[in-house]
């Protein structure tokens, strides 16, 4: 513990777990960024240059002002983020037997059949190559601004001669009857580190890619408007719409018709009843979010 009464205060702060949170929250967490200028000025100026007592507590209380306050700040939670798209493997391996591969899976040599992630170290060299391949015929079609956007999430490969292995460890389900695809690979789009936009690619035995690209050519696209904030977007959404409140959830997706990304903000359902009921939503261009359009969804219900 340090001796000096600014030294307590500082190492106590710091004993407050606030010093290494991000800038760039972008659900509108402005706590979380106050308290991270201050603790990142907080010992610069109560260690390094002895400044005063009172600065020292100024300091100490504006950290406390922000941790107490985060609840607060935060205009939507990350959970109501979520993902759009689909990946669209329903098509092509649903329920075969199949291994997946994926950066940061397991190292073990004995592969389960529950779906776990194998590292990627242990995959074949063949989807080494057709990753080459696929992320190629990407970059080609949709061009390097998209591209630069696009994350490899994994890679499923289907294995037909395990099929009795797989059903003698318990995986009575699996099936050979929806096996058009080899391989499947799959991807996430990504504007910022929160939303994401699925897409799956499907390879044949032949290493031919047979699915279509469900992403819009490079003459097509329009890059992300990535200056956004996610309370930018609900403020946006409001003006659309007044009545979009409760939220319940923001979602990127794709119109293959306009070939156009856009956030769709969606309202919870308010006074829910058996059956059909509407709510809410306000469509906002990604690439340009002075576009707006409102549409009602709804969902059945069934107690």
């Amino acid at each position: 513990m340090p001796a000096s009464l600014c030294g307590a205060i500082c190492y106590f702060s710091q004993t407050l777990g606030i010093t290494n949170i991000s800038l760039s929250d972008k659900t509108g967490n402005s706590a979380y960024v106050i308290a991270d200028i201050v603790s990142r000025f907080r010992l610069t100026y109560c260690l390094l240059l002895n400044t005063s007592k009172v600065l020292c507590r100024f300091l100490l209380s504006c950290c406390l002002l922000a941790y107490c306050t985060l609840s607060q700040a935060q205009c939507i939670d990350r959970e109501k983020i979520t993902y759009g798209g689909d990946w669209g493997f329903t098509d092509y391996i649903h329920l075969c037997p199949t291994y997946q591969f994926a950066y940061g899976g397991t190292e073990s040599k004995e592969w389960g059949v529950l779906g776990d992630p194998i590292s990627m170290t242990q995959a074949p060299p063949i989807i080494h190559q057709l990753k080459r391949q696929v992320e190629d015929s990407i970059r080609r079609y949709a061009g390097a601004k998209f591209y630069q956007k696009l994350h490899f999430n994994a890679v499923e490969m289907v294995v037909p001669e395990q099929l009795q292995h797989f059903k003698k460890q318990g995986r009575q389900n699996v099936t050979l009857k929806h096996c058009k695809a080899k391989y499947f690979f799959y991807y996430e789009f990504k504007p910022d580190s929160i939303a994401t936009y699925h897409y799956g690619v499907a390879i044949n035995q032949h290493n031919k890619i047979i699915s279509p690209f469900r992403f819009p050519k490079v003459s097509e696209y329009k890059p992300i408007n990535v200056t956004f904030s996610y309370c930018q977007l609900l403020r946006i959404a409001q003006q659309a719409q007044p009545a979009i409140k409760p939220v319940d959830a923001i979602s990127l997706e794709y119109d293959s018709q306009t070939k156009r990304f856009y956030w769709l903000i969606s309202q919870a359902i308010v006074n829910q009843h058996e059956g059909e009921n509407h709510f809410n939503q306000v469509l906002i261009d990604a690439a340009d979010l002075t576009k707006t359009k409102r549409r009602q969804g709804k969902a059945s219900i069934v107690y």
